[in-house]
């Protein structure tokens, strides 16, 4: 994973208007990112376009970034997460996903296409194993809410369970992630 240190600092740095603080963000932490968008929104070029507008975003708002709120890579995959949310909640994005799931239909696979599998970088396999050792509800919690943007209400009637339970598993399962990835 990217150096929570690091991007820490770089962040600070971004916020005093330092380009190459920037750049250096950008190469320790843009493939994680990009994997983030591409598993969202399955597009290659919107993919990219998210990204690039998160950057701008970050940019814009690293002075924003407050560490006792939590780390600097959650603050930066939120940033990404609502702006891939805000693409896939367009009238002209849901259109085409209907229309290419009837395409696809039975056909589809769920292997990764060769775009996807070269995104699958050691931070992702990192990441996977980590969820692995995570109890079933709560990495299913977590992956409902982080990729398919469920809220805590809509996860709780999802799953049949309190509002308060979905909180703690969601909650207790983020902060086994972060001491599995340190």
């Amino acid at each position: 994973m990217a150096d929570e240190r690091r991007v820490s600092e770089c962040l600070v740095r971004c916020a005093q208007g330092d380009q190459r603080a920037l750049r250096e963000l950008y190469v320790h932490t843009s493939g994680l990112l990009y994997g983030i968008c591409l598993r969202l929104i399955r597009r290659s070029d919107l993919a990219e376009e998210v990204l690039q507008d998160a950057y701008l975003r970050i940019w814009n708002h690293a002075a924003s970034f407050d560490p006792s709120r939590g780390s600097a890579l959650s603050w930066m995959v939120s940033i990404v997460r609502n702006r891939a949310f805000d693409i896939m909640r367009t009238s002209a994005y849901q259109a085409e996903q209907v229309s290419e799931d009837v395409w696809q239909g039975q056909y589809a696979s769920a292997d990764p296409d060769p775009l996807q599998a070269a995104g699958l970088d050691s931070d992702a396999r990192l990441l996977r194993e980590c969820l692995d050792r995570l109890k079933e509800d709560q990495r299913r919690s977590i992956l409902m809410a982080y990729y398919q943007g469920y809220t805590h209400s809509e996860l709780a009637e999802r799953l049949g369970r309190p509002l308060g339970t979905v909180k703690a598993w969601i909650r207790r399962g983020l902060e086994q992630l972060k001491r599995c990835l340190e």
